[in-house]
């Protein structure tokens, strides 16, 4: 059985919903065929339409510029674009008013009793919605009916302590880094423990176990580094479910050991390229939702991080949220109730909604994400929507996406979550950047002074937790995540 946790608190659920209790008012309304398909959940921005030029649309690979997207109205019906196949639907200039109420969602406290909390599901203003074709409505509508009766069920997190690991991953002093900073105390969390390297276990075995519950046998999922990849594979064998991987062709090449691992395991690989050539994270969600879009009756899309359409990045974060609630947890019993600072390195961003999430309430506690250089979507994005959610992107002026870099798989895309991207427009995550050179001087560091071989996600990180530390100075407390290591050739590593 799990160790005893604090039940999550209202803010762990997804702000991408409106209020449970309140209406939607929604004016954009996509027809396709003659019904009407909800396009869009988050309100309109009110500008003034007279000057704003017309929506720009393209290929499912280019974003909708935020500055130029004009709400619907009788002089400007406007468009949306789909997700997965390119296509343009027009919206309607209908002002039907729908309403939603969304039900208490549970969490276990993990000590063998289960508990159903009044959530309050709050707006993310600008951010999130669905964005997507009419043929990836319906997946969406049942994952979100089915999502909230399933996780009601006490059954369903009994079966869900069965698969997940058993006891918490460390939360670790490192005194050799404390000793090398010189300043606050650097805890780690060691998520490198966890025999399969990943801290997304928590999200990835909860959505097996519902996807099996609604069943939808045929799982799709995103992949970048192997060793998501490998443990998806691996969990869907044990729960009877085909597996199919979309994944970059770069990080195929980059990682032939992992790659042979998850079809040894019985999963189907699908090799991802986007327009510009590049095969990285970004090519493999856009093949993962054509590939629902074409199973649409019978396929979940189990995404990696708390992207796409709603109400995925709250399935996601729902999940990931047990990651900051074991970090509270553990701090509680050997040092301070509240950190300091907690830091963590941000991809598309599912570590930091699952650590920040349980402090986003606590102003005393500072949240600190670290990205990769040519990667930094939260530090130079602009406004945009991609893979079915709008949200922060690197794009140019005509909306299209520009291509990532990093030497860390998992940090080489160039959107990030809506909730993310909502936190630093609100000023609560501080967010810095960090090269390839320096990931690899943290990968070394961590290595000579702690022993420890981390992923290069989390190797972004190390030399800001270094420098924050000497900030805060002694008697502090600062936590960093640690992932495992990346199943990365050592020869293209060392190309690098």
């Amino acid at each position: 059985m799990l160790p005893s946790l604090l039940p999550l608190r209202d803010n762990l659920f997804s702000q991408v919903d409106a209020p449970a209790d309140s209406a939607i008012d929604i004016n954009q309304i996509a027809h396709t065929s003659g019904r009407p398909v909800l396009c869009v959940s988050t309100p309109p921005v009110q500008r003034d339409i007279t000057s704003q030029p017309h929506f720009s649309t393209s290929c499912s690979d280019s974003a909708i510029r935020a500055h130029s997207a004009v709400p619907p109205s009788e002089e400007n019906p406007g468009t949306t674009p789909s997700a997965a196949t390119g296509s343009c639907q027009t919206i309607s200039n209908s002002t039907t008013t729908i309403k939603s109420t969304t039900r208490p969602l549970p969490i276990t406290q993990l000590n063998g009793t289960f508990q159903v909390p009044h959530i309050r599901i709050k707006n993310t203003r600008p951010y999130g919605g669905q964005f997507a074709p009419e043929s990836m409505i319906g997946f969406l509508c049942d994952l979100n009916s089915n999502f909230e009766a399933i996780v009601s069920e006490s059954s369903f997190w009994e079966e869900y302590s069965e698969f997940c690991r058993p006891q918490p991953t460390e939360l670790y002093l490192a005194e050799g880094l404390t000793r090398e900073a010189g300043g606050a105390s650097i805890w780690l969390k060691r998520e490198d423990q966890n025999e399969h390297g990943t801290h997304k276990t928590r999200h990835i075995t909860g959505q097996l176990l519902l996807a099996r519950r609604m069943g939808r046998l045929d799982v799709v999922a995103d992949c970048a580094s192997a060793k998501h990849g490998i443990f998806t594979a691996g969990l869907c064998r044990r729960l009877g479910l085909g597996c199919v991987i979309a994944m970059g062709e770069d990080d195929i090449s980059a990682q032939p050991t992992g790659v042979r691992n998850m079809r040894d395991l019985g999963a189907r690989i699908i090799s991802a390229r986007a327009p510009s050539g590049k095969g990285t994270l970004r090519a493999a969600i856009t093949e993962a939702l054509r590939y629902l879009v074409s199973h649409y009756q019978t396929a979940y899309y189990l995404i990696g991080g708390p992207l796409g359409p709603s109400p995925l990045p709250r399935l996601v974060r729902t999940f990931q949220a047990l990651l900051g609630k074991e970090v509270s947890a553990q701090l509680q019993e050997i040092a301070d109730p509240l950190p300091d600072a907690v830091i963590t390195a941000i991809g598309s961003g599912s570590g930091a909604v699952g650590l920040f999430s349980t402090f986003i309430n606590n102003p005393s506690v500072r949240l600190i994400g670290v990205e990769a250089t040519n990667a930094a979507t939260i530090t130079h994005g602009e406004r945009g929507v991609l893979h079915g959610a709008h949200t922060l992107l690197l794009q140019d002026e005509d909306g299209q996406i520009l291509d990532s870099h990093s030497i860390s798989p998992d940090m080489n895309i160039s959107t990030v979550g809506p909730e993310i991207a909502e936190w630093k427009d609100s000023g609560r995550i501080e967010v810095f950047t960090a090269t390839d050179t320096d990931a690899l001087e943290g990968f070394r560091m961590l290595q000579q002074q702690e022993g420890i071989s981390t992923g290069l996600d989390s190797a972004h990180a190390v030399a800001k937790t270094v420098q924050l530390s000497q900030e805060l100075g002694p008697g502090r407390n600062v936590v960093l995540l640690v992932t495992g290591q990346d199943m990365i050739d050592v020869n293209r590593l060392r190309e690098v």
